[in-house]
């Protein structure tokens, strides 16, 4: 009877008591170069976990780095952060997290997970947990963002609407902290968004340094572009690049590939959705190593040669200006190296000397309507014919020396002719 009373007591306990369960933070993956130096948390519990306000930091010193508010890693899923962890490369160096108590150079901080190297893991090499989340560590390709087992993403984020306004709305949530329970605003997970652009690409970097884009949000709101890809050909050449980005309203972002996938000889760089839905993209048909390929303006959709403004306004064109024909009112328009769709009414423009071919899939310029294009705001081109190029000059020349040939012939002709008709003249008179 005894031990029935007590196995009663023991079966309503199991059923009143809550059930509580457990976050669990780990260092996952880290690149120590190039710039930025990135880190990869992963959450293997069974809660969601804040780490806003927890810290990264390398083997000592008085810097570290503050990770951002609104950092939520849900279970069995990934957050990656960016910046200068002052991670040694030339020399041994432990990476430490802590949580958010005290700070690394308190005197009690409450460390959570550290690794320690003897030397840099090379660039665009990784340290990383193999399988995720358990204790043995290797090398490998950089994959932040990726599940190291099966190179499938590993960010999970919660919904978000976009109303017609339009105004981010986002349903807050209760995430219990490893320790504490706080309420945040969770952060978006994939959404449709457009107006969303390639602005410069890095394609042929200088030996060391990474390929890299920079991406436009056209919008008036920010924008969280989760599990997005850049990618060269279509279903050819290297697998697309899965990325994360926020964006802020009419702001750049910028994501460093992990390994080059473009060719500088010729190429094409396409920006796609998490569906891997077509953005945005354009092609190019040579490079030069330093330089990138950014667009000319907001209000065109041509690319040229740049020296590289990265997560700022694109700096001029390299290459010179472009000389205007003016087209007879029945000449075709034709424009060699730009593939896109182009309203009949604008005047054709030679190419620069630096030849980069453009297709994009939009068919006007940001913001402006089909129909209300203003022809006479066109980058590059003037409404003066410009006659003092080499190649109008020489052409020029030879039409001058052609003409100066003519009338001298037609001269002598006419003497010739006088003189003729003097004689014959003078031969009837005597006759």
């Amino acid at each position: 009877m005894k031990s029935l009373i007590v196995l009663l007591i023991l079966f309503l306990f199991l059923i009143i008591r809550p059930i509580h369960g457990e976050a669990k933070i780990l260092i996952n993956e880290f690149l120590i170069d190039p710039q930025p130096q990135q880190v990869e948390l992963i959450n293997i519990g069974s809660d969601s976990a804040d780490v806003s306000g927890w810290y990264l930091d390398d083997s000592g010193g008085t810097a570290y780095y503050t990770i951002p508010q609104s950092s939520v890693i849900y279970p069995n899923s990934c957050l990656v952060f960016s910046g200068d962890f002052n991670l040694n490369k030339t020399s041994a160096d432990s990476l430490r997290l802590f949580n958010n108590l005290f700070s690394p150079t308190s005197s009690s901080p409450q460390l959570i997970d550290s690794f320690s190297y003897k030397s840099s893991s090379g660039s665009g090499i990784s340290y990383l947990r193999i399988p995720d989340g358990e204790n043995l560590w290797s090398t490998s390709t950089a994959n932040l963002g990726l599940f190291n087992s099966t190179m499938t993403s590993c960010l999970i984020t919660p919904t978000i609407i976009i109303t017609q306004s339009p105004t981010l709305t986002t349903a807050p949530a209760l995430i219990p902290e490893v320790g504490l329970n706080s309420t945040v605003t969770p952060q978006p997970t994939p959404t449709i968004y457009s107006e969303i652009y390639i602005n410069e690409v890095m394609v042929s970097p200088e030996s060391g340094d990474k390929e890299w884009i920079e991406i436009y949000n056209n919008n008036d709101f920010d924008v969280f572009l989760v599990d997005w890809f850049i990618d060269d050909l279509e279903n050819a050449g290297s697998s697309p690049k899965v990325f994360f980005l926020e964006i802020g309203a009419k702001s750049y972002g910028v994501f460093d590939l992990p390994s080059s996938i473009f060719n500088n000889d010729g190429d094409t760089t396409r920006l796609l959705d998490f569906n891997k839905n077509l953005k945005d993209d354009f092609e190019y048909s040579k490079s030069e190593q330093g330089k990138t390929l950014g667009r000319t303006s907001f209000e065109s959709d041509d690319f040229c040669l740049q020296e590289p403004s990265k997560n700022s306004t694109n700096n001029p064109c390299i290459n010179p200006t472009p000389t205007l024909i003016t087209p007879s009112p029945t000449e075709k328009i034709i424009f060699p190296l730009i593939t896109k769709n182009i309203p009949s009414d604008i005047p054709a423009a030679k190419n620069n000397n630096f030849d980069v071919s453009i297709h994009r899939s939009v068919n006007y310029p940001i913001g402006i309507a089909q129909g209300n294009l203003n022809k006479n705001n066109i980058l590059g081109v003037t409404d003066k014919t410009i006659i003092n190029s080499s190649s109008n000059k020489s052409l020029i020349d030879l039409l001058c020396f052609l003409s100066f040939f003519y009338s001298l012939l037609a001269i002598v002709s006419i003497l010739i002719k006088s003189k003729i008709l003097k004689y014959i003249k003078y031969d009837v008179i005597l006759a």
